[in-house]
């Protein structure tokens, strides 16, 4: 893990994870599960391969085990969000990104050691969360959310 991924890693486990705790979300960074009664939300932070950048990957799905189409049923606690199919997911990335950041994350490649910057990314992101509620909850898509293939 490089340096900017560990301070990055450091300012999210200060804002964002007490927020998602707040919302009734558990689990260890970077996945995360709330169970209501009807249904299971599924949280996980996702960060770019080369380094750099994250985004938020979320869905909502009915309560109880998954029978996959390839044979084995996953308990739900074992369940990660990309086992739901890419209708039921969104994603909070950042907005305005060039064409060719197809990963389009919340940047910090390039912060170095400037704790503010990480502080300052990780309480936007935290207050994003707002959006991501209203997707959970009404399909309400957000100025900084992002559905997959337009559904």
């Amino acid at each position: 893990m490089s340096r900017e991924g560990d301070l990055m890693r450091k300012a999210l486990r200060r804002h964002l994870i007490p927020a998602l705790a707040a919302a009734g979300f558990v689990g260890r960074s970077p996945r995360f599960m709330r169970l209501r009664e009807d249904s299971q939300d599924l949280l996980s932070i996702q960060y770019w391969k080369y380094g750099g950048s994250f985004i938020l990957e979320f869905g909502r799905r009915p309560r109880g085990p998954l029978a996959t189409t390839w044979g084995p049923i996953i308990p739900e606690e074992k369940l990660d969000v990309a086992y739901l199919p890419v209708q039921d997911r969104a994603r909070l990335q950042a907005r305005n990104t060039p064409p060719e950041d197809t990963f389009a994350g919340f940047r910090f490649a390039g912060f170095g050691d400037d704790r503010d910057q990480y502080e300052r990314l990780a309480l936007r992101v935290t207050s994003c969360l707002p959006q991501v509620e209203a997707w959970l909850s009404r399909r309400e898509l957000g100025p900084d959310l992002v559905t997959f293939g337009g559904v």
